[in-house]
Order: structure tokens, then C-alpha cells, then sequence
């Protein structure tokens, strides 16, 4: 079993769509980018809070694992095995 952390990329149009890490520390970062890019965008709107969640997954290769789950939802849904909120990215 590998354990990832994931973002939701846009709660609002997507909130199934995660975006995947190695590390909590990593999440945190990419996720506090992405609101820096949508507070940019003047017809974005209101920002939710980006919950951040533990991802166990089956699968044994890890550069495998971030590519395939960056690209595909389908892979996503197959491969975990478990997701629990560890905290929430605001402004």
C-alpha cells in the first residue's frame, strides 16, 4: 500500500478531481498556489476552503502512481482504497 496526500483541485466546478503528492508539506504548497492563481482571475469568484485528504492506494510504483493519477479519474477510483480529510487550505 502507498499513502499520498491529495487536494480537491476546484471545489467548486469539481470537487471529485484530486491532485496528488508524496508529501502533506507538498500539498499544502501546490494547493496554496492554485488559490493564488484563482484569487488572479477576476471572474473566478469566491475561493472555498481546499480540503486536503491521506490517500491509501494499491499500487507499487510511485512515478507510476502520480502520472497515472494526475491524468486519469478512472485510475483514481481504482486504485483507492482509502481517503480521510487531515485538514482544510484557506486564505
Amino acid at each position: 500500500m502507498t499513502t499520498l496526500f491529495a487536494y480537491e483541485i476546484s471545489p467548486i466546478s469539481n470537487p471529485d478531481r484530486l491532485y496528488f503528492t508524496a508529501t502533506l508539506d507538498e500539498c499544502r504548497k501546490a494547493a496554496r498556489q492554485q488559490r493564488s492563481e484563482l484569487r488572479s482571475d477576476p471572474d473566478y469568484g469566491e475561493i472555498d476552503p481546499m480540503p486536503i485528504y491521506r490517500v491509501d492506494m494499491e499500487i507499487p510504483d510511485l512515478k507510476t502512481l502520480l502520472n497515472g493519477l494526475n491524468n486519469s479519474d478512472d485510475l483514481t477510483k481504482a486504485i483507492i482504497t482509502d481517503r480521510n480529510l487531515v485538514e482544510t487550505v484557506s486564505d
